[in-house]
């Protein structure tokens, strides 16, 4: 079964949630530091999602 992600970026933070076919699997809310987006990057991999979707504000997306 595949895992996706929704990430909502705002200038101070980053909402995640990870569903899969069945509903949502995981939520979390990260810092924008760079020590918290490697975290982000690492709870993605644990899940398998390989496929993200992104809403961002400005350009608060370009670090992820």
């Amino acid at each position: 079964m595949q895992n996706y992600c929704g990430l909502d970026v705002h200038k101070d933070s980053v909402f995640m949630c990870i569903l899969n076919e069945s509903g949502v699997l995981k939520e979390r809310q990260f810092k924008s530091l760079s020590s918290a987006l490697y975290e982000l990057r690492d709870e993605l991999l644990s899940y398998n999602v390989y496929q993200v979707a992104m809403e961002s504000t400005s350009i608060y997306w370009i670090p992820v």
